[in-house]
């Protein structure tokens, strides 16, 4: 039996599985690495959420990283954004004229994105491009740009492969919709 038997039975369903998701994120890895080909990639990534794509997308990238972990929510525990942003922004950091690739593992209303992205930009940054795992149709609070998009889905809250509901299911290998 998996050690997972037990978490993956709270799933009503698999949304994408463990396979799919590996197959997509390669293909994102060679698109970004043909993107920046010869530059040195400014990684700023939306932590603990993105953990799991990030781990498997940039070790996939045959560039220089330089790494920067944000921590970011909006969902403060539920299911639905707060419609807050609380950003824990890196002490000594400078962002101007990085090709910075701001990463995440799910585009919702736009809010966390959004902020982030106008703060980034208000560095100075020689290019800013955004990446996700997940983009779910809805409308959006507000439009953010997309570079690289892993999957688009419904508007459903997820969990696994990093993504949460009460700090647990982060594990699971898959993304899955919980059982009501």
């Amino acid at each position: 039996m998996s050690p997972l038997t037990g978490v993956l039975s709270d799933l009503d369903r698999v949304l994408l599985s463990a396979d799919e998701i590996r197959a997509r994120v390669t293909q994102m890895a060679q698109q970004i690495e043909t993107d920046y080909d010869g530059k040195v990639i400014t990684v700023v990534v939306l932590m603990d959420g993105a953990l799991f794509f990030v781990s498997d997308l940039l070790r996939q990238i045959d560039l220089p990283i330089r790494l920067v972990t944000l921590g970011a929510s909006s969902y403060h525990g539920g299911t639905q954004s707060s419609g807050q942003v609380k950003i824990n922004w890196p002490a000594g950091v400078d962002f101007a004229g990085h090709d910075i690739l701001l990463l995440d593992d799910i585009l919702d209303t736009g809010l966390t994105l959004a902020a982030l992205r106008e703060r980034l930009l208000a560095e100075n940054p020689a290019t800013l491009r955004t990446a996700v795992l997940l983009d779910k149709k809805r409308p959006r609070e507000h439009e953010v740009p997309l570079d690289y998009c892993g999957f688009e889905i419904e508007d459903l809250f997820v969990v696994g492969y990093g993504m949460d509901y009460q700090g647990r299911f982060r594990n699971l290998p898959c993304i899955g919709i919980l059982k009501p």
